[in-house]
């Protein structure tokens, strides 16, 4: 099947991936996307926040010509590894791709189907939830499962997070000059697609169930950014900082952030949220 879009003059998708002295996943991931169907060429950009020769030889086996390997310096994290990402692409369309997660098979092949991205908009993507455990590696499988997106990114999401940034395909058009907020240390994802947001209007939602989000079962883990985690004090106050920055749009939506941050366990009232 045809797709219609350019494959060899020019990078219709580019995709951002941060790691973090994860190489093996790092090398799960990669595959996951030269393994797509179709023949549909995207940049791989990878930014490690540390030095890692492990990290620096997978990137140099697997990447190739047209990808980008940046081992940066400064504090860790994943906001400041896609900012640099993001000024790196050249794709048409941004997709980010946490080091640890994988596309199917046929994601890049079925978003080139659609007639939405064809029209250059701003779209959002089912995923399956896989649970695995890390005691050894490679990774085991426990469970697998579909999750339904379907009307889930709505006004809500100015409340809490709705969706993982890796559900989203975004035209570079769309990003502009917004960046994912260093300082933060979880959320920076959700502060970042409430910046799309403020900007324009809502993605639409494709059918699609295009990739795998890892959760870890056991002990083992050392994924970054935990929100689970983060429903603590300090939970509370990054909620506070997003709700500054992004200003409720409706009454309705204030106070359901005054009953959100309630249960974060900080009592304030709903019209200065």
């Amino acid at each position: 099947m045809s797709h219609n879009l350019p494959m060899k003059e020019s990078v219709f998708f580019s995709v951002i991936i941060p790691s973090h002295n994860r190489p093996l996943l790092l090398q799960r991931a990669i595959e996951s996307i030269k393994s797509q169907q179709g023949g549909l060429r995207c940049e791989i950009i990878v930014v490690a926040d540390v030095a890692n020769p492990d990290t620096e030889r997978v990137c140099q086996t697997m990447l190739g010509e047209d990808d980008v390997y940046i081992q940066r310096e400064g504090k860790p994290g994943p906001a400041e590894s896609r900012n640099i990402g993001l000024e790196r692409a050249a794709g048409r369309y941004i997709l980010f791709l946490d080091d640890d997660d994988a596309w199917r098979p046929d994601l890049l092949a079925r978003l080139a189907e659609c007639a939405e991205i064809r029209e250059g908009k701003f779209v959002y993507f089912e995923c399956f939830s896989v649970v695995e455990s890390r005691a050894t590696l490679p990774p085991r499988l426990i469970s697998e499962k579909a999750l339904n997106y379907a009307n889930r990114l709505n006004e809500r999401i100015y409340v809490q997070n709705r969706i993982p940034i890796s559900c989203l395909a975004i035209p570079r058009e769309r990003i502009g000059n917004i960046r994912f907020d260093p300082y933060l240390k979880a959320y920076e994802d959700w502060d970042f697609v409430l910046s799309l947001l403020d900007s324009g209007t809502y993605p639409t939602y494709l059918p699609i169930c295009g990739i795998r989000i890892f959760a870890v079962k056991d002990d083992s883990t050392d994924r970054r950014g935990d929100h689970d985690n983060a429903k603590d004090l300090p939970g509370a106050i990054i909620y506070l900082y997003v709700y500054y920055r992004h200003p409720a749009p409706t009454v309705s939506l204030q106070q359901q952030r005054e009953i959100m941050i309630k249960l974060l366990g900080i009592p304030i009232p709903y019209h200065v949220l």
